[in-house]
């Protein structure tokens, strides 16, 4: 069931949360849940820790960093068209029940 974010409460027990984004440039619409977008987040702020804190291991540093660039590439690439690349869009939260 499809519920309305502004009127209800989200509870992530029980219910699933996604962006439906509409490309203002070429109209295109795609989905992406909240949950990946929060993983991918968890991530960098991760390898951001793990890359201050490999100070003395420069290799070590290196891959951290690689691992923040790609994950930010990543959420980058969920927050544009899959159509023809525009960041230039329209959002809307949709809420779904867990089946």
């Amino acid at each position: 069931m499809k519920t309305n974010e502004t009127t209800d409460q989200f509870d992530p027990k029980t219910q699933v949360r996604e962006f439906k984004r509409t490309c203002q440039q070429c109209k295109k619409v795609w989905h992406v849940l909240e949950e990946r977008e929060k993983k991918i987040q968890g991530n960098i702020q991760s390898n951001n820790c793990s890359q201050a804190s490999f100070c003395c291991n420069p290799g070590a540093q290196l891959q951290a960093k690689r691992n923040v660039e790609a994950g930010e590439n990543e959420l980058d690439k969920l927050k544009k068209c899959p159509e023809c690349g525009s960041a230039n869009y329209k959002e809307e939260v949709i809420t779904y029940d867990k089946k």
